[in-house]
């Protein structure tokens, strides 16, 4: 591409072009549009990895001369970016004056006067001077290391037509027509099976090509169409074929997809992806949908997502202008109405049940995401606690009564499917969904930062039942005894047996003791053990503790189980038989050491029992 006569154009058309070329340089790129308060910004790019600081790009359309006119308003340009440093925050780096003009000797030491000047002028002007402290601050600016205040002229300007020729060819030498042509050139390569020869399709299977149209014959055609596609400055194209529909997801910089089924039954995909942050600016996308509303299910989500902002899908007729041609018009489509970049807000916040007397029964974090209905009137929320097992929803009101606020709104839960979960992360949120039931009373707060109440809970049957709860907390408990991971079971296949021994476990893990009867002893003599006939013995008898969960035999530890009177009736041998004496009674409590036992066998130790206690006898009394 030869040279640009700059100075034939119009000055909307350099400023047009020169802006584009920044954009496809720095996809960051970012057009402040003229306007009140803009501080004479014209395109600002992210100076780092970070959204900030910013170095400015300042286009003029001189390519002539800089006269007297030219240079006040070079001037005026800077002046404005100065007093963004000091009076708005603006986060600015460097600042760059692009114009397509070499300065002369005289015009670079004007520039480089460009900054004593700004100050001078603006701390003589007699509506709001500069400050002393202001006058600081952007000396402290000027002064900082590697600080650039450039005038890139005709060879930059140049050399990013080099690089991006497109850019002009699109706005000067009808490059967007081209694009259009070879948009349409791809659909029709793809359709060329119904367009061949008679002598070219087989007369019947298993004769002749197996193919109408190899992939070599049209691969050489599709880089030339992808070449031409390739030049439009705001957009970049993907299209392929496939023998079904690809479900269509979200990625990065993709604005807008077209579907199209070939001859076949095969279909054509097209995807539009933005070059910068400017594309939609600078070639917009206009889209006129009509809502199809035709169930009483229809009229709500849509009257739900006008309110609240709550993401939904339509049917709808539309007509839209897509980039490349790719536009039309159909009475039905599905239109997805969602938050636009940006408009989602991530945060997070903490919800708390309180029973009437105002006892804490269970808390949790979340991390929320909201949005905002296009009136303003209301706000959608969703979140799901840390441990993903709790799901929140909440319609907020923000409305005005009489010019006061008059807010309010409802909060809805649901819970995750438990099977599979990890009971130590979950067993929080089903404790909390355990007491979402009346008369318990919410309250929320931020991450940080004290409660406030939020409404009563309505609910008359709690979302998680208090027997499913228990048995998640007893199932927490016996993970603190074991490094295999303890998943919730399906219930559904649990036996009463199954609950029974896992909520046992547990209560004998947290430090309890149960109390029950025994009927009979028999075990064989170890070690030293003296044993008489007739005797009265307690007994120690140590078992594992062993629960059956998810095809695992967890070994927790062992269970001691007292028996507080015991007579020996007989001794066969080493074999020992004992029953209940005075009572029947027998204490069980948890340990964690096992100690060893003979094979297959259970340990047992015995001592002598105590003396009964004999209460004294009325009118005993010591002398």
């Amino acid at each position: 591409m030869g040279r640009i006569e700059w100075a034939a154009l119009g000055g909307d058309e350099v400023e047009t072009v020169l802006a584009n070329l920044l954009y496809n340089a720095n996809s960051r790129s970012i057009r402040v549009r003229p306007a009140q308060g803009d501080y004479g910004i014209d395109v600002l790019v992210p100076a780092g990895a970070d959204a900030k600081p910013w170095d400015v790009y300042q286009i003029k359309k001189f390519a002539t001369n800089l006269g007297d006119t030219q240079k006040r308003q070079i001037e005026g340009s800077f002046r404005r970016v100065l007093i963004g440093l000091v009076r708005a925050g603006i986060p600015l780096n460097h600042w760059y004056l692009v114009t397509p003009l070499d300065p002369t000797l005289a015009n670079l030491e004007w520039f480089e006067s460009l900054p004593e000047a700004a100050i001078a002028w603006l701390k003589a002007v007699e509506e709001a001077p500069l400050s002393a402290n202001e006058e600081a601050e952007i000396r402290a600016w000027l002064d900082a290391p590697g600080r650039q205040i450039e005038w890139k002229g005709l060879p930059y300007c140049e050399s990013l037509v080099a690089e991006y020729p497109y850019v002009v060819d699109y706005y000067l030498h009808g490059g967007e027509r081209r694009i259009r042509d070879a948009v349409k050139d791809v659909a029709k390569l793809l359709q060329r099976d119904v367009t061949l020869p008679r002598g070219d399709v087989p007369d019947a299977p298993g004769e002749g090509s197996a193919a109408l149209l190899d992939p070599a014959d049209v691969r050489e055609h599709f880089e030339r169409l992808d070449k031409v596609l390739e030049t439009d400055p705001h957009y970049s194209y993907g299209f392929g074929i496939e023998p079904h529909r690809r479900q269509l997801a979200p990625e990065p910089g993709l604005v807008a997809a077209t579907q199209e089924q070939l001859a076949g039954g095969r279909w054509l995909t097209f995807k539009v992806f933005q070059r910068s942050a400017q594309s939609v600016d600078e070639r917009p996308i206009p889209i006129q949908l009509e809502f199809k509303i035709e169930t009483p299910e229809d009229r709500e989500a849509f009257e739900i997502w006008r309110k609240y902002g709550k993401p939904t899908v339509m049917n709808a007729a539309f007509k839209i202008d897509l980039p490349g041609g790719l536009g039309g018009e159909g009475d039905s489509a599905q239109v997805r109405l969602s938050p636009a970049a940006g408009e989602e807000v991530s945060f997070r916040n903490r919800l708390r049940i309180l029973n009437p007397n105002g006892d804490v029964l269970g808390e949790l974090g979340f991390a929320m995401t909201a949005t905002r209905g296009i009136g303003g009137t209301g706000n959608w929320s969703r979140g799901i606690d840390d441990s993903r097992t709790l799901e929140t929803e909440g319609f907020f009101h923000v409305e005005t009564v009489d010019g006061l606020p008059a807010g309010g709104g409802k909060m809805n839960f649901s819970l995750q499917p438990l099977a599979g979960l990890e009971a130590f992360k979950a067993v929080a949120a089903v404790t909390f969904g355990s007491h979402l039931v009346a008369p318990n009373r919410l309250e929320v707060a931020g991450e940080f930062g004290p409660f406030q109440d939020f409404c009563a809970i309505e609910a008359l049957e709690p979302l998680v039942h208090p027997a499913v709860a228990r048995i998640v907390r007893a199932l927490s408990v016996i993970q603190s005894r074991t490094p295999i991971p303890v998943t919730i079971p399906d219930f559904s296949a649990l036996e009463p047996e199954d609950v029974r021994a896992i909520r046992d476990a547990a209560f004998l893990i947290e430090g309890n003791t149960t109390v029950g009867t025994w009927p009979e002893l028999v075990f064989d003599i170890a070690g030293d053990m003296e044993i008489d006939i007739g005797g009265h013995y307690q007994f120690a008898v140590i078992k594992p503790l062993v629960v059956h969960l998810n095809g695992h035999d967890l070994a927790l530890g062992a269970v001691e189980h007292t028996l507080l009177s015991a007579n020996v009736s007989a001794i066969d041998g080493d074999v020992v038989h004992a029953t209940p004496h005075l009572n029947d009674t027998v204490h069980a409590k948890f340990v964690t050491d096992v100690p060893s036992a003979p094979a297959g066998r259970d340990l047992v130790r015995g001592r002598a029992a105590p003396d009964p206690i004999v209460p004294a006898e009325e009118g005993d009394h010591d002398r």
